[in-house]
């Protein structure tokens, strides 16, 4: 069977030039993400209002080391936005959610990774997230009060961002003729503190990590996508990788698949995802070039189900281990069991 290729090309100063979205792969993160530019998304003439409205944004990490993980969101898919900080104590398998959902003038997302915030912030609940790719850096802050039965979150990460040199998984992938989404993921270490109630845990960069998801796209109005993501440090070395099969019209050409290892990323052909019993029990990922070969059991479950009107979610987002391998180069492969991350159903009407 022959070697899968994905031509990386060279960054664009802009998203949208003259018009017309640029779709490819690219080396780094691309400067400003002016959506709102594109012409006739939707097929037809559309005021930068309705565009804004319509256009789906999201920052999101997932942090870990071998006792925790963490998912750290803001979403904002205009009507709503859902903001969550989850965690999850692999030992005592103990799940903590806690989440606010608000309008979505309340959530603010990024336009761009070079020095920006995207954040959330009431009273009780607040999550801050400072960009500043010119420097490598991400931070992340934490501040969520006393919820129920939930203790008080305070937390501060530092990310040292690993951009250069084709590190990051870049793409701008087509759902229409001028309608798609842009993606910045990255796999790199993390140092932080975590305050738990009383509880207090500490990440290091040689044994933590986080992979961190920029992304905004104008979706179809019934939206849908299947993906994992995973990773772990082995004998020192930095390894992930992230799955994904959502609705562009050519995954050949244009998805967001790739492997970190050490150094460098590794770009992965398209993947069909396989649930032979549902999301609660094993799923399967595979490939046609015999590259992907991995099964994600979840572990803990993570749902979001409501329909209100014009809304409507059918999410789940388990938390979970894997077992497998990917292929990454001719006669070599990456073993992944025992890896640990998290894989998502989402089918959203919004």
């Amino acid at each position: 069977m022959k070697e899968y290729f994905r031509e990386i090309l060279s960054n664009p100063l802009d998203l949208v030039t003259a018009g017309q979205i640029n779709f490819g792969c690219f080396p780094d993160s691309i400067s400003n993400i002016n959506y709102l530019d594109a012409n006739r998304p939707f097929g037809i003439p559309t005021p930068k209002a309705f565009k804004y409205l319509r256009l789906k944004e999201w920052q999101a990490f997932q942090l870990g080391n071998k006792d925790f993980f963490i998912l750290i969101a803001v979403y904002n898919a205009k009507l709503i936005s859902i903001n969550q900080f989850i965690l999850y104590d692999k030992i005592n398998k103990q799940l903590f959610k806690y989440e606010q959902r608000a309008p979505f003038w309340k959530t603010k997302i990024a336009n761009n990774l070079l020095n920006s915030e995207s954040k959330f912030s009431n009273k009780n609940f607040k999550i801050e997230i400072f960009n500043n790719l010119v420097n490598n850096l991400v931070s992340i802050k934490v501040d969520i009060k006393k919820t129920g039965k939930l203790p008080p979150i305070k937390a501060n990460f530092e990310i040292k961002v690993q951009n250069k040199l084709s590190k990051a998984i870049v793409v701008s992938i087509p759902f229409g003729k001028n309608r798609g989404m842009y993606s910045f993921k990255n796999l790199a270490p993390v140092n932080g503190k975590l305050e738990h109630g009383k509880a207090k845990v500490y990440f290091k960069s040689e044994n933590s990590f986080s992979i961190m998801d920029d992304h905004k796209g104008y979706y179809p109005y019934n939206m849908k996508y299947d993906w994992v993501t995973g990773a772990s440090i082995e004998k020192g070395e930095l390894i992930g990788f992230n799955l994904t099969n959502n609705q562009s019209i050519n995954p050949e050409k244009f998805n967001e698949n790739g492997l970190w290892k050490g150094n460098k990323l590794y770009l992965l052909p398209p993947v069909k995802f396989i649930r032979p019993n549902g999301t609660d029990n094993e799923w399967l990922i595979r490939d046609q070039y015999n590259m992907v070969e991995l099964s994600f059991f979840p572990e803990v479950h993570n749902k979001i189900k409501f329909n209100i009107v014009a809304l409507k979610s059918d999410y789940s987002g388990p938390f979970g281990y894997f077992k497998g391998f990917i292929k990454y180069a001719p006669g070599k492969k990456v073993k992944l069991d025992g890896f640990f991350g998290m894989g998502e159903k989402k089918i959203i009407r919004a």
